[in-house]
């Protein structure tokens, strides 16, 4: 702490110590902050073989979890009814999906924000990763 100036008192006032404690008026220090909303703990991953999954995938997609379902064990007709059973699960429960790969997607309930990173693949087919 710098010394202050003061004519009277052959040029400097020094700082004693004795002075009362600073109060500051802060008015950040009463608002209640509002908690940032928690990630989701875990990501559930299936691999359905048939319709009888799809209760359980519902039921992890109400408990706010995501689902990463995988249908490349189902025949064709019964992976296209999960598909449909999931789009309307997903719109009746203001989800998100999107398609991971052929045949797997993931399915994100309302309050998971997803964001898709599309990078061009170079020549050989390949993501650059440098």
């Amino acid at each position: 702490m710098g010394a202050l100036r003061d004519e009277h008192h052959n040029g400097w006032l020094m700082p004693s110590g004795n002075y009362p404690a600073a109060a500051y008026d802060d008015e950040w220090v009463d608002q209640e902050t509002v908690p940032a909303v928690p990630a989701p703990a875990k990501i559930v991953s299936l691999r359905p073989t048939g319709f009888e999954a799809a209760r359980t995938v519902g039921e992890h997609i109400r408990a706010s979890t995501p689902v990463v379902m995988d249908l490349t064990e189902m025949d064709e007709a019964e992976a296209k009814r999960m598909v449909d059973f999931a789009s309307g699960l997903i719109f009746g429960t203001r989800g998100g999906i999107e398609r991971i790969a052929r045949r797997v997607f993931l399915l994100t309930p309302a309050d998971v924000e997803v964001m898709v990173i599309d990078r061009p693949l170079d020549e050989t087919g390949f993501y650059n990763q440098s």
